[in-house]
């Protein structure tokens, strides 16, 4: 069986993309080895380590994270080549069936171009992407505009 992948990505903070990757992950890992990937994530940050907790595959946070934010900020290009290396050189390691690649938070340092970043990096890594985007307070027209906007 050959790797399978999603990018969970957002456009906006507070969108509950953090709820969505957790429950995609939770429920991947009862049907095959699942496994997870943060492109670029704060040092300081805890949602890999919650969706940690529920992959089916023995991983270390080490092999599920790519780059810090401040190394993507800095040189994007490069983290781009350092983060298709890592996740191909840790599926070799971790052999999972399934890997759910989860974007990047949003942080105190703003960075308009957080979800360009992200977009680029699931071509990059081959992988559909699964949108997630917030419905609170917005109508049906909103939510579409917001999805033909990404």
């Amino acid at each position: 069986m050959s790797l399978k992948n999603v990018s969970i990505i957002s456009p906006e903070p507070g969108d509950g993309r953090n709820v969505v990757a957790l429950g995609v992950v939770d429920m991947l890992a009862h049907t095959a080895k699942t496994s997870i990937f943060r492109p670029a994530v704060q040092a300081d940050e805890n949602l890999t380590d919650a969706l940690l907790s529920v992959v089916s595959v023995l991983q270390t946070r080490e092999q599920a994270v790519g780059v810090t934010l401040h190394d993507a900020r800095l040189d994007k290009d490069n983290a781009r080549q350092q983060i298709v290396s890592k996740f191909i050189d840790t599926n070799a390691e971790i052999n999972p069936q399934i890997r759910v690649i989860v974007g990047s938070d949003r942080t105190n340092v703003g960075d308009p171009e957080r979800f360009t970043f992200n977009a680029d990096v699931s071509a990059d890594l081959q992988s559909p992407v699964l949108l997630s985007v917030s419905s609170m307070g917005r109508t049906p027209d909103e939510i579409r505009e917001t999805i033909d906007a990404c």
